[in-house]
């Protein structure tokens, strides 16, 4: 299986399945993502547990510690892995395991790694969808992103669209919207070309 896995043009939905509904491929599969050295192997079973456990979260739930170690893991590919399947499993947290490892997720949103708190604003749309208690937590913190951050302003400019994407999806539920209007006129003038028109187009949607 692994030789399999490691082929450039492996077929992930067939892993996919494969960790579904077969419990040891399930763990070898988890395993080999966490502990080879290959990166070849690792970022493949990756690609497959982050699908499986987002159709199925249940069926992975019992290596919630294993994944939630990699928070802080030396490579940021690993801290990245479980940013996004942690984001999963909170779906099927019926523990609160969330609650231990809190602090450490957010604080992801300032990684050394651009690309890891970008992982991290982006998986933040899962926490919000699968906790209703950290909504409000989870909106002040993206709302915060300037001060949260010390990525240069032209990156945090690329993290403000992901910001702007929750937000419209979030908009119409969310009973105060002050702060987040203000937010989204905002980047109007964002540095990222992207951001703009982004922004631009939220503000003309909901007239603001």
């Amino acid at each position: 299986m692994i030789e399999q896995i490691a082929q450039k043009d492996f077929d992930v939905d067939e892993f996919v399945q494969l960790a579904i509904h077969d419990e040891d491929a399930r763990e070898n599969i988890v395993d080999q993502m966490i502990t080879n050295a290959d990166i070849m192997v690792y970022y493949h079973c990756y690609y497959a547990v982050s699908k499986a456990s987002k159709e199925a979260p249940e069926l992975f739930y019992k290596f919630w510690n294993a994944i939630a170690g990699l928070i802080d893991h030396e490579n940021s590919y690993h801290r990245n892995f479980a940013l996004t399947i942690i984001g999963n499993l909170t779906k099927a947290d019926q523990e609160n395991r969330f609650s231990q490892i809190e602090d450490d997720y957010f604080g992801a949103i300032n990684d050394e790694k651009f690309m890891t708190g970008n992982c991290c604003v982006q998986n933040l749309r899962k926490i919000y969808r699968h906790k209703e208690d950290l909504r409000e937590k989870i909106t002040a913190l993206l709302l915060d992103i300037d001060n949260r951050c010390d990525y240069t302003e032209k990156q945090k400019g690329l993290l403000k669209f992901d910001i702007l994407e929750i937000f419209e999806e979030i908009y119409e539920e969310v009973p105060e919207k002050d702060a987040i209007d203000a937010f989204i006129k905002a980047q109007v003038d964002s540095i990222s070309p992207k951001t703009r028109k982004k922004a631009k187009a939220l503000v003309s949607k909901y007239g603001l």
